[in-house]
């Protein structure tokens, strides 16, 4: 009898067949496919189809591993029926090597399968001494009065002796950007890499695959190595709010290169970045991430990245402080050109000035194709919206001269092609001013820009409008994921760390997100103080701390210092990931003390920003900070009990315990008014509905009063014609309130209303993203953190959610509203694919259920009661 369960798609710290992993213990993880059919019945529970136990062993060579050898690590038998987070446990891995691996498992029935298919993975450099000598070096020209120097190009002819070349690898850091190019072909698909960091204390390289590259041109004398660097926050030369331009790592572009050549003998040959480089001005004479770019073409190097140049009036490099920052490999997904998009329309509001309109809110920019009169100057600006005249509006406060505006200067050779290389910006409208001739619509296409994480979500109703919002949410997330999370492509740029958590399950449902945020992780690491004070953006350049005179808004603010906890925990609820936990827990605990003996007054917290942006307000809410502050005191106490008991610290919990006690207290005695039975902030105003929604949802009103609570909520969103009047956080826990205590219907009607303020009055607007704020004249259009109503429309619509850790068994309770049809979702999690629907047929509903095997369901069918089920798909009716 063969085993019904087979295991596929492995997969290496989340990474297929990743390169430069520098985990001393990477984790494997696979998903399993079963081989007898659809699955079982919902009563016969999950029998043969739940892997009981696995072994995972990893080989040197192909060969090995095909014959069952694992000469690295062979795990034996494992009886359990995880099929991820399995940490190698074998001899120290060796740098710059790439091992092989595979696993089997057995069934319910105790039969074993077959040997998956091969994964790979090979480590990074593990240590300086594996850069084979490698240098910082950068152009001898450097910033001075004059402003900050050109964006250089670097070039190294080299040559290699003829041989059978079994691998070549490229590992190299540009800062801040770096494009490389071997033999006059792009390496990777990288754009704006790497991603940002406080270069102080992490410094990323990324690893290429240059293997093709190399036997291509592995007949030719000569080869060339040539990279490009651009200043990115590194160096970024514009005065701006947040000082990037004075931070303590700023310093010139520079180049850090190690290329290894492996042969099948044995043999490697190594190219490094040292003073044999040549360096020259580039044609990008500026560029800023905020303020743009400006490109001279006539000063193009044409064929400088390939073999037969003559670069013999460029300069010498020379050898270029190497920043502090430990080096460490970049294992996020790289940013990348994602797709093209083209314009909808192309208007002339005033003479020479043309708008295109790309009909969607995006990050990255334009692709211009111009022919004209050599140094005709084309000025390109980029926005979300328009002024009442026609042309784009790019008006700011952040930063010294305009905003997302590049400059193209043509060389006159023709027909040219122009897109900037070290900036991107978020817009639907380009303008182009200075134009030679007309231009047509076809000249210019829009190129998607952002981190590569791949889409792993889906949901979809049969109503128009919530269709929309949950799309528009996608973009909005997508658009403001460039390395780390911002808050809005155009105007910051920055990771504000309140805006990342309160979307942080919006983002796990949607996409790909554990090496994201693994990533953002250690940036949060780098950016703790001894204190264990945080900033309220992170990375951040020095801005933003406890007493900082120059910055607008600083620490400690609990309700955002608080996705320190809440992204850990959201990486543990989809994932799985323990490890995540473990290593952040101290730094956790040592916030939680800064925060509890330093801001902690009557058991209350009254520093921080609060419901931000409620309707009509341009900031902090009129009651204040305090209810949110301290309530998101308790939510990192009780998230850290949470985190302790997983990772047995049983120890700590008592001490939890007894300060979420001393906070419970602290808020009813500060902000209940028993006089009218509601709670307030520790200004007067009159009734808050946030105020209200935070302390149902957060558990803080006693059970004899809750109902009264809850009712005076509700008499309050009628009297606003079942209208919201919440910011980022009220609004986050209003509609799975409202849907939790039987009132789903009002919740969609709130969710869906067309007039202000609403998500479907921002449609309304014409919106394709999501605004900053609730009003029309929103400093942004394309913002993310109003958009937690995803995560309702999929755990409560839907109803979809994780009963345990990594999906290994799934919830399902819809919440169906009378306006709605039907609703779907799927979900590719860590233990495969998991899909729900419901639709409505006569008086009832019937609930199917979708589910891989090894995964368990729960399912809430409505009017019918509860149903379990195993793998397979299973329809439910009441």
């Amino acid at each position: 009898m063969s085993a019904v369960l087979s295991p596929h798609t492995l997969r290496t710290e989340y990474a297929d067949n990743p390169l430069g992993i520098d985990e001393p213990r990477p984790r494997f993880s696979w998903l399993l496919r079963s081989d007898a059919g659809s699955g079982e019945s919902s009563e016969s529970g999950q029998g043969a189809f739940t892997q009981t136990s696995y072994q995972v062993i990893v080989s040197s060579d192909l060969p090995g591993l095909e014959a069952g050898r694992g000469d690295v690590w062979d795990s034996g038998r494992v009886e359990s029926s995880g099929t991820g987070q399995v940490e190698y446990d074998g001899a120290p891995l060796r740098p710059a090597t790439g091992y092989v691996w595979s696993v089997r498992v057995w069934d319910g029935a105790g039969e074993a399968s077959d040997w998956a298919a091969p994964a790979a993975f090979e480590t990074g450099l593990l240590s300086s001494e594996d850069w084979g000598g490698a240098v910082w070096v950068r152009h001898p020209a450097a910033t001075g009065t004059d402003g900050p120097a050109p964006s250089p190009l670097l070039r190294k002819t080299f040559q290699l002796p003829p041989g059978d070349i079994v691998r070549a690898r490229l590992h190299a850091c540009g800062l801040g950007f770096g494009e490389f190019h071997l033999d006059g072909e792009r390496v990777g698909r990288a754009v704006l890499d790497p991603a940002p960091t406080n270069y102080e204390a992490t410094v990323l390289y990324s690893t290429h695959d240059v293997t093709p590259q190399v036997r291509a041109g592995a007949s030719s004398s000569e080869h060339v190595l040539a990279v490009a660097l651009g200043r990115g926050r590194y160096a970024d030369p514009t005065p701006n709010v947040w000082y990037w331009q004075r931070a303590p790592w700023w310093d010139d572009p520079k180049l850090l290169a190690h290329l290894v050549v492996s042969y099948a003998d044995g043999r490697v040959e190594r190219v490094v970045s040292d003073l044999s480089w040549r360096a020259v001005d580039g044609p990008t004479r500026v560029d800023s991430l905020y303020a743009g770019e400006v490109y001279d073409a006539a000063k193009t190097r044409r064929g400088w990245t390939s073999t037969g140049f003559d670069d013999s009036d460029w300069s010498d490099v020379v050898a270029a402080t190497p920043p502090r920052g430990v080096l460490r490999s970049q294992q996020v997904e790289p940013i990348e050109v994602i797709g093209e998009l083209e314009p909808v329309g192309l208007a002339e509001p005033q003479p020479g000035v043309h708008v295109y309109d790309l009909g969607q809110q995006l990050a990255g920019w334009a692709r211009l194709r111009v022919v004209g009169p050599a140094g005709t100057r084309l000025r390109i600006r980029y926005g979300e919206r328009l002024l009442d005249d026609g042309t784009v509006d790019i008006r700011q406060v952040h930063i010294d001269g305009d905003m997302q505006t590049d400059t193209f200067v043509l060389s006159g050779e023709g027909y040219e092609t122009f897109e900037p290389r070290f900036s991107y910006k978020g817009f639907q409208y380009v303008q182009v001013d200075g134009h030679p001739g007309r231009p047509d619509i076809d000249d210019l296409r829009a190129q998607v820009v952002h981190t590569a994480v791949a889409s792993t979500g889906e949901f979809e109703t049969d109503n128009r409008l919530v269709n929309r919002i949950h799309t528009a949410t996608r973009w909005a997330v997508l658009n403001n994921l460039h390395g780390v999370p911002t808050d809005t492509p155009v105007f910051e740029k920055n990771g504000w760390t309140g805006d990342a958590h309160l979307t942080a399950n919006v983002a796990a449902y949607n996409f790909h997100m554990p090496r994201f945020y693994t990533k953002w992780l250690q940036d949060w690491v780098d950016a703790q103080l001894p204190t264990g004070e945080f900033p309220p953006i992170v990375p951040t350049s020095g801005w933003g701390y406890h007493g900082d005179p120059d910055a607008g808004i600083t620490g400690p603010i609990p309700a955002w210092d608080v996705a320190y906890a809440e992204i850990p925990w959201v990486m543990y609820q989809h994932y799985g990931d323990e490890r995540i936990l473990a290593r952040h827990y101290d730094g956790q605990r040592r916030y939680l003390d800064h925060l509890v003996d330093g801001y902690l007054r009557d058991d209350v917290v009254l520093v921080g920003l609060g419901d931000w942006l409620p309707p009509g307000v341009h900031g902090m809410p009129p009651e204040g900070p305090g209810v949110y502050e301290t309530a998101y005191t308790l939510r990192f106490v009780e998230l850290l009990g949470q985190i302790g008991q997983v990772l047995g610290r049983q120890g700590d919990l008592a001490g939890y315990d007894e300060l979420a006690g001393r906070i419970r207290s602290g808020f009813d005695r500060a902000f209940f008014d028993a006089a009218a039975g509601i709670y307030h902030g520790e200004r007067p105003t009159d009734y808050r509905q946030s105020v209200n929604v935070v302390a149902l949802a957060f558990g803080l009103v006693p059970d004899d009063r809750y109902a009264a609570v809850l009712d005076r909520l509700v008499a309050d969103i009628h009297e606003r014609d079942d209208h919201l009047d919440t910011g980022v956080i009220g609004t986050k826990f209003l509609l799975p309130l409202l849907t939790r205590h039987g009132m789903v219907d009002l919740a969609f009607r709130v969710a869906t209303r067309l007039t202000y303020p609403g998500y479907g009055f921002w449609m309304e607007q014409g919106a394709t993203a999501l605004y900053e704020h609730w009003h029309a004249g929103s400093r942004s259009r394309n913002h993310h953190f109003f958009g937690h109503v995803d995560q309702w429309f999929i755990e409560d619509l839907a109803g979809l959610t994780p009963a345990e850790p990594g999906f290994a068994r799934v919830r399902v309770r819809p919440s169906p509203p009378s306006d709605l049809g039907r609703a779907r979702a799927a979900l590719d999690t860590v233990r495969g694919r998991v899909a729900t629907s419901w639709e409505r047929r006569g008086e009832g509903v019937a609930v199917t259920v979708e589910l891989p095997p090894g995964v368990s369901g729960e399912v809430h069918v409505p009017g019918a009661g509860v149903q379990e089920c195993g793998p397979g798909t299973h329809t439910f009716e009441s």
